[in-house]
């Protein structure tokens, strides 16, 4: 299989509104959806609650660059950037996945679309056997959400290319030293259109609930996922930390209270103070009736603990 065999959407992907439209005969343009959307609002709605945006974008924008770099091994090239360098591991063990397993990438960001459905999106790679990939740099790796994702890809592939059937659906991670190629279940047709109709209707999807192994795995695969938020999140907070005090000792000295940011976001300064709180055990142990006067008790839900192993 070759590139050219393949047929061309006739969706635009606008990169920097992240928008896919198709522009009538009139000129006027028609707004299509991406799976990512969809798959987001009906079967994972709270995969990122509690993490902040800012964490998230910094997130997107680092597996945004590793793709652009993983892909330029390929048939995609891309202008370096003095940043590059952060991301070499990653790079080089794309290539030696596809040196191990001897795949042949021939297109990638691949945009494949449903006019039916008016949604469309890019497969990141695309093999010679016509086998189907999407790159992952997250904490761990969501099978999940990959199954999911790669199995409408392989839909609207097969509703653009009549005459080819999609290969196999695969995972590539990478994060720092760690690479793997995992091969995804695909999703029937049915299970599809399934999701399609909950989506147009505004509902969610219920999955049974996992048990056993998968159960286990599913906890200690969020929680790991949780982790590694947190520690971008510290991470951040680290970097910004002597910012902010030499923000702090300026506004200090100039006697600046709050100014506005070009973005409208608003800082304010706060003086050192004192506060005073009650010493709960030194009363207990000096004055143990009057403590019993007015301490509460409060039940403490049964919890699950997750310690992972070193390394």
């Amino acid at each position: 299989m070759r590139a050219e065999d393949l047929r061309q959407s006739p969706v635009t992907f606008d990169e920097i509104a992240h928008d896919y439209f198709v522009v009538g005969e009139d000129f006027g343009t028609t707004r299509y959806h991406g799976v990512t959307g969809i798959l987001k609002s009906v079967i994972f709605p709270n995969e990122y609650d509690g993490i902040p945006e800012e964490v998230l974008r910094n997130a997107a924008e680092r597996g945004t660059r590793i793709h652009q770099l993983c892909q330029a091994t390929d048939v995609t090239p891309t202008d370096p950037e003095m940043v590059d360098y952060r991301y070499q591991r990653e790079v080089d063990n794309y290539v030696k996945l596809k040196d191990t397993h001897g795949i042949d990438m021939i297109a990638n960001e691949y945009l494949v679309s449903c006019d039916e459905w008016q949604v469309a999106s890019s497969i990141d790679c695309v093999d010679s056997e016509c086998n189907l990939y999407d790159i992952k740099t997250t904490y761990t790796l969501n099978e999940a959400y990959v199954s999911w994702q790669l199995s409408f890809y392989a839909y609207m592939f097969e509703e653009q290319n009549p005459n080819i059937k999609a290969g196999k659906l695969y995972a590539i991670w990478l994060r720092g030293e760690e690479a793997k190629l995992v091969e995804v279940p695909r999703h029937s047709a049915e299970e599809v259109e399934h999701i399609i109709e909950l989506w147009k209707a505004g509902e969610t999807y219920t999955t049974p609930l996992p048990s056993g192994e998968a159960l286990i795995k599913s906890i200690i695969g969020g929680r790991k996922e949780i982790a590694g938020l947190k520690a971008m999140i510290a991470n951040i907070e680290s970097v910004l930390a002597p910012l902010e005090e030499q923000l702090q000792g300026d506004m200090e000295a100039k006697g600046t209270k709050s100014f506005t940011a070009e973005d409208g976001t608003k800082v304010t300064y706060t003086p050192a103070s004192t506060t005073k709180r009650l010493d709960s055990k030194k009363l207990e142990a000096e004055q143990p009736d009057i403590y019993k006067q007015y301490v509460t008790e409060t039940e403490r839900k049964a919890m699950l603990r997750v310690t992972f192993a070193k390394g």
